[in-house]
């Protein structure tokens, strides 16, 4: 199969929608987050959650579980396989994320593995999420030793503006 420039570009492009959306989940940078979707996308976790959820309401969830306690997160997204029809596409991504948060003793690190599956829509040049499922694999958690002033100053890290305008997607407010 031969790619072309234009296959090119868009695979690059829905690798970019879905980084925004995996690096604004671990640094809970949510305008960074809420750039990789369509305003009617839609969140889905097949076995943790019943039914789908707009993309609002699951950064709402997210940040209200788990924020309390979390100290980071970091996803390592692998293999991606993109399916494109005109202004439509289709991915499946591999996924690893890591999260950490305060536990009793220390820190609770869950490790998951998994599948993103996902569906774009491109509008106005730029691709974004329609529906997005998350299909994990399984999910281990551990408690580790974790000094609390090493925890704060991982703590700090969420939300930090590392890259000049990396808080925003660009042409978003």
């Amino acid at each position: 199969m031969s790619l072309t420039w234009q296959a090119l570009r868009d695979r690059a492009e829905l690798q970019d929608c879905m980084t925004r959306y995996a690096h604004g989940v671990d640094q809970r940078s949510w305008p960074l987050y809420d750039s990789a979707f369509h305003l009617d996308g839609q969140v889905e976790v097949p076995g943790y959650m019943d039914g789908a959820l707009g993309f609002v309401a699951f950064r709402e969830m997210l940040a209200a579980t788990f924020d309390p306690l979390r100290l980071s997160g970091q996803h390592l997204l692998g293999n991606l396989h993109a399916e494109v029809d005109g202004d439509s596409a289709r991915t499946v991504t591999e996924f690893l994320a890591t999260t950490l948060e305060q536990a009793a003793g220390g820190a609770s690190r869950e490790v998951t593995p998994g599948l993103y599956i996902d569906e774009f829509r491109r509008e106005g040049g730029e691709w974004r999420i329609v529906r997005h499922v998350i299909v994990r694999k399984a999910a281990n958690g551990t408690v580790l030793p974790f000094v609390s002033p090493i925890a704060e100053a991982v703590r700090t890290t969420l939300a930090t503006a590392w890259l000049p305008g990396a808080t925003l997607h660009p042409g978003h407010s």
